[in-house]
């Protein structure tokens, strides 16, 4: 997941990546907009899925959410 932050001319500007345990990526993009700040101006949204083996090695479960890089 990535959260963008757009600045006044539509560019994008700050990027955070996140990881989320949960492989339906609506479910994702509504868990990381409701336990990370999501603020006005920005989009929340699924860029890549990545295995069980990487999130279990980052110590997940299923539903967490973690900021990533």
């Amino acid at each position: 997941m990535r959260v963008i932050t757009f600045d006044s001319e539509g560019k994008p500007g700050i990027v955070r990546y996140f990881l989320a345990y949960e492989p339906d990526k609506e479910i994702a993009i509504e868990l990381v907009s409701k336990r990370v700040p999501v603020y006005e101006g920005e989009v929340a949204e699924a860029v890549t899925e990545v295995t069980a083996n990487e999130l279990l090695g980052e110590r997940m479960r299923p539903g967490d959410v973690r900021q990533h890089g």
